[in-house]
């Protein structure tokens, strides 16, 4: 079973890239981003989900997940924005735990993303009023299609102005190798944020920091 390097690299992005390139590599992982993101609401209300993380800047320090941004994801990170994750890939015993804030990605950046989606997850993405109540799927599969020929019929599937992407700016990071009689391997990196709160250009990250922790 593979373990944490040593010494500690100063900056925990290569190693999280390396993992994350790894699952990917790896046929036993049908989803290698899939991560249960976790928010909470005014009131400090928890929920918790599964989302692809999309990509990662190891130059910044972020990951990138897309979604309904009415949804109750999306209305947590309005009135709460700070957020954490955790992928786990069991064939290789590994997890990997982040938190930090979340700001909205620039335009640019969802449209390229959605360009790239399949025509259904396009069309998706205007009908579903992702975490509202629904009569029957019937329902859904009605006005998905005729969205899609209205869409169609204008030339083409403009992504919704409510769609988009989250960049998820890390001020913690852990990473956890599975050990023998549990006797896992813990690090965890910490780093402070500044700068405007929502603004996804705006943030200046600190230096990071680390320790080991006990199983």
């Amino acid at each position: 079973m593979p373990s944490l390097p040593a010494p500690l690299p100063d900056d925990p992005l290569p190693l999280m890239v390396l993992w994350l390139a790894d699952a990917h590599r790896d046929a036993a992982q049908r989803n290698p981003g899939a991560m249960a993101l976790a928010t909470s609401d005014r009131d400090g209300r928890p929920a918790v989900r599964m989302v692809l993380l999309k990509s990662v800047s190891a130059e910044h320090g972020y990951g990138v997940f897309y979604t309904n941004r009415k949804s109750r994801k999306g209305r947590d990170i309005d009135a709460n924005p700070r957020a954490a994750g955790a992928l786990y890939w069991e064939p290789l015993g590994r997890q990997l735990r982040l938190e930090g804030r979340v700001v909205a990605s620039p335009d640019a950046e969802s449209d390229a993303y959605y360009a790239t989606r399949p025509v259904g997850s396009q069309v998706n993405a205007w009908v579903s009023r992702q975490s509202a109540p629904l009569s029957t799927f019937v329902e859904l599969e009605r006005r998905a299609e005729h969205k899609k020929r209205e869409l169609m019929s204008l030339g083409g599937l403009p992504r919704p102005p409510f769609w988009g992407g989250y960049r998820l700016w890390f001020d913690a990071i852990e990473f956890w190798v599975e050990g023998p009689d549990r006797f896992h391997e813990r690090a965890r990196y910490e780093r402070t944020l500044s700068g405007a709160e929502r603004e996804p250009t705006a943030i200046v990250a600190g230096a990071w920091r680390h320790e080991l922790l006990e199983p």
